[in-house]
């Protein structure tokens, strides 16, 4: 039996692998169960013994992948270190990731797909509802940073110079977290069409969000 329940977890986790590729290269609407069972080498019984039809498979990649996948890049900012180091490395990190993870530059190409509008099925509605959910916690995750409640230990002294508020950007946290988002989907919509286009993977591909956020 425990076999089985792994043989199980192992389809389930082909095929949810299959649609994510399958949605981001050629659409969801354009994406049929039977191509996501053959892209994962099974059959489309094999789809629907775990998923009830497409929009069911669509909310499950969301959920699924949105923390798995982005996790490793946001835990850069829970890192030690000074803010304005800890968010060039994000950036800089979400570049790369961008470039050469391909199940991050898929989930982030599907994520920013807008082509759905609330008058879709509920599977459908639910997995926008997955993606408002994820980019709203982002949101707040950098909100939260910028305004110097993670890690404020690590920004410098607290002398009256004001070092010890040096890349917090106290005076709008949310202003400079909207833009750092807006940049973040901004590189997500270049890659989903040729990572090429993106700024370079280091500092220097990252100097102008960096100097909008920590002026």
């Amino acid at each position: 039996m425990r076999r089985t329940a792994e043989e199980a977890a192992q389809t389930k986790a082909a095929l949810l692998e299959a649609a994510l590729f399958q949605f981001a290269e050629h659409g969801v609407a354009a994406t049929k169960l039977a191509d996501v069972a053959q892209r994962a080498g099974l059959t489309r019984g094999a789809v629907y013994h775990h998923f009830t039809d497409k929009t069911a498979l669509y909310a499950a990649v969301i959920a699924n992948s949105w923390d798995s996948v982005t996790a490793p890049v946001w835990a850069v900012l829970d890192s030690d270190g000074p803010v304005e180091d800890r968010l060039r490395e994000f950036l800089v990190a979400w570049l790369r990731r961008l470039r050469e993870d391909r199940h991050f530059r898929a989930l982030l190409t599907i994520t920013l797909n807008a082509s759905y509008g609330p008058d879709q099925p509920e599977g459908i509605s639910d997995g926008r509802a997955s993606k408002s959910y994820g980019l709203a916690d982002w949101l707040q995750r950098l909100e939260t940073f910028l305004a110097g409640k993670r890690g404020g230990d690590g920004d410098g002294g607290g002398s009256g110079d004001g070092a010890g508020r040096r890349g917090t950007h106290t005076d709008d946290p949310s202003g400079a977290a909207a833009g750092i988002l807006a940049w973040l989907c901004g590189t997500a919509l270049l890659a989903a069409t040729d990572p090429d286009l993106l700024p370079p993977s280091d500092a220097s591909g990252v100097a102008l969000p960096l100097r909008g956020a920590l002026p």
